[in-house]
């Protein structure tokens, strides 16, 4: 393992989706699939608070709510890793804060961001990440989403204590408005310019941009004439592997995409929730690699899972620019994570440390 990451994480919000799934069950699993490090969900914070403290408020957009228990109820999580020998890697996602032009708008997110910084404090954690908007009213600028992103690291700088680490991992999100390749955060984070400002690289999101489309009958992006999807993807993959410092890539996300889903269904349901289809896929059809293989399923069999991403593609290309980071696992298949089953937590938590391990088998027969 030390070959090609300094350490595993497995999130919080990927070992279940059901009520019965509760923060503490989950973390346990990770432990217990000897995971060293966790990313946390702060919905999974917040649905904890409210298993704790009847009628806890969850904060709004501005950071205001019940803040006190959730600090309490954080801490609690936060003895629970130590006792658990986990350590909290990051908390996401930090979303729709970059590139309003509106001045009270801006003020709402650092005013919600400075309540994060918080919790952060609380579990002793000093990573953020933050997922490029999908409010189409924000700003295409780069400049000025730039502006918002380098205030927020240099407010994180100045907290007292300060959160003295890598604290902004900014990830592009495939369905993002502005802000949907890993060139446009590369763009932004040289303009941010800040020793706490990186990236956070998402297998997922990278093939949703240059490789899949989940509303296609083959599941692959239509390419002009002479090209292909795996083509597109292997010359983004070459240039990224060029050109990003292994010391700007904050840590590495993993997960693969399904096809076992049903394109009309998927086009229906992301219509009535008002949102862009690979926001709809990414949040029920992601699972992880080689699952099919890990767990004995036949590709077409019920409750096959479907993964058909290059997704050690993907990782080779981080690992060429000379990155060694964090490696986490954030995968969501809801088909199988929504059940009232107490064994999910720890089939998703230890079939990710196999997905690991044939993830480094197949990077090492191409020299890493």
């Amino acid at each position: 393992m030390s070959n090609i990451t300094t350490g595993l994480a497995y999130s919080t919000d990927s070992a279940g989706m059901h009520p019965s799934h509760t923060l503490p069950i989950k973390l346990r699993a990770i432990a217990e699939a000897r995971f060293p490090f966790a990313e946390v969900g702060f919905p999974d914070l917040e649905a904890y608070a409210e298993q704790t403290f009847e009628g806890y408020q969850k904060l709004d957009r501005r950071g205001k709510g019940d803040i006190d228990k959730l600090l309490k109820a954080t801490g609690n999580i936060r003895v629970l890793c130590e006792e658990l020998g986990l350590k909290v890697l990051v908390v996401h996602p930090f979303s729709e804060f970059e590139g309003y032009e509106d001045v009270t708008k801006r003020e709402t997110g650092f005013e919600r961001a400075h309540a994060w910084f918080k919790v952060l404090k609380e579990l002793d954690c000093q990573m953020l990440q933050v997922g490029s908007s999908d409010d189409p009213t924000t700003s295409s600028d780069h400049n000025v989403i730039a502006r918002d992103l380098r205030q927020l690291a240099d407010e994180a700088a100045a907290e007292d204590p300060p959160i003295q680490m890598r604290v902004t991992a900014y990830e592009m999100w495939a369905w993002g408005s502005h802000v949907n390749t890993w060139e446009h955060t590369w763009d932004i984070c040289k303009r941010v310019n800040r020793p706490n400002f990186g990236l956070c690289l998402d297998t997922f999101q990278i093939c949703a941009r240059t490789y899949a489309d989940p509303t296609s009958p083959n599941g692959l992006l239509h390419h002009s004439p002479g090209g292909s999807a795996l083509h597109t993807l292997g010359i983004s993959l070459s240039a990224l592997a060029k050109t990003i410092p292994p010391e700007k890539i904050f840590y590495l996300q993993i997960s693969d995409g399904s096809r076992r889903h049903d394109v009309d269904a998927l086009i229906k349901s992301a219509a009535e929730q008002n949102i862009d289809p690979l926001y709809a896929w990414s949040n029920a059809w992601r699972p992880l690699p080689y699952q099919d293989e890990i767990e004995g399923r036949e590709g077409n069999e019920e409750g096959a899972y479907g993964g058909y991403l290059p997704v050690v593609a993907v990782c080779e290309a981080v690992l060429k620019t000379g990155w060694r980071g964090p490696w986490s696992f954030e995968v969501f298949y809801e088909a199988d994570m929504s059940r009232d089953d107490p064994e999910v937590p720890r089939r998703w938590t230890r079939s990710a440390k196999a997905c690991y391990d044939k993830i480094v088998e197949a990077a090492t027969d191409e020299g890493f």
